[in-house]
């Protein structure tokens, strides 16, 4: 964890020193905001801990995420070439092959925010959240992240806002090759890039449900990953921040210092309870990528 911690202070120390004109030491600033973002713990009790003010805590932290999500973003990247393979080998071995990523929702809780509209964010829960839109690979590793939009906005809505939902409109095979496919839940539309269940409706065949048995099994990658995430970043259990820009670029800093914590090989026992986003939505049938999933399911 300390080469982590390294790693981290070599790429954003240079910006942070000229950005902060801070008395606070590198090193102490940056543990601080790590133990912030790990800890549900007040920032009084934080500052307490590192012999620092309050305001110094909120102060480098937002500064900190800022910098992370600017100058290590390359920690977050589509599988392309190899990646993609050992992407796809590890989907083929959960038993649904030709499997780019997996996607899903998760609610991240937020207090009241600061905005024209703060009534958006109150989910059906009834609590304030953003949504988070996680892509991830077969190693639990975050290859696209989305976050921001309205708890109360359901989760097709927000992928279709997405960079990823935008290129799948535009120039789907930029992202997944011809032939395969990022599967989900019954939360997002059915496309020839998108493979979600076929619904139950008590008629299901053996093969229809032998296809949504083995793509859950294939997708519950993602749900780990999001566990993964809010256990190794309990901040994120509630993030005490009212400015949504501020929360977005918190939420998105952790999942690349996630991607980093999977690249030191740093095992984390998962945190199964995650807020998962609204999936009740009907979509419109795609009659090509019913016919596609038709072939998929024969294979079976």
């Amino acid at each position: 964890m300390w080469k982590y911690v390294c790693d981290v202070m070599t790429t954003i120390g240079p910006f942070y020193w000229n950005r902060q004109h801070s008395k606070v030491p590198l090193q102490n600033s940056v543990l601080a905001c790590l133990w912030t973002l790990s800890n549900q713990e007040s920032y009084r009790g934080v500052a307490d801990r590192f012999n620092i003010t309050k305001s110094t805590v909120c102060l480098h932290l937002h500064e900190f995420c800022s910098l992370v999500t600017t100058y290590l973003s390359h920690h977050i990247s589509w599988p392309t070439g190899q990646a993609l393979h050992n992407s796809e080998l590890g989907f083929r071995a959960a038993g649904f092959p030709n499997t780019v990523c997996a996607v899903d929702g998760c609610h991240i809780p937020i207090v009241k925010p600061h905005c024209e509209n703060p009534v958006a964010y109150i989910n059906r829960k009834q609590f304030y959240s953003v949504v988070l839109t996680g892509f991830c690979d077969s190693k639990r590793r975050f290859c696209h992240v989305n976050v921001g939009h309205p708890g109360s906005w359901h989760d097709a809505r927000a992928f279709r806002l997405s960079a990823v939902g935008r290129l799948l409109d535009e120039d789907p095979q930029s992202l997944v090759p011809e032939g395969m496919h990022i599967i989900e839940d019954s939360a997002y539309p059915l496309l020839p890039q998108l493979m979600r269940p076929y619904r139950d409706n008590g008629h299901l065949t053996a093969r229809q449900r032998c296809f949504n048995q083995k793509l859950n099994v294939a997708r519950v990658v993602i749900e780990h990953t999001f566990g993964l995430l809010k256990t190794k970043f309990r901040r994120l259990k509630c993030l005490y921040m009212k400015n949504i820009a501020n929360i977005s670029t918190a939420v998105t800093a952790c999942c690349i210092l996630h991607n980093m914590c999977l690249e030191e090989g740093e095992a984390i026992e998962v945190d199964e309870q995650v807020e998962a986003a609204d999936n009740r939505a009907p979509h419109p049938q795609n009659q090509d990528a019913v016919l596609h999933r038709n072939q998929i399911c024969d294979l079976f």
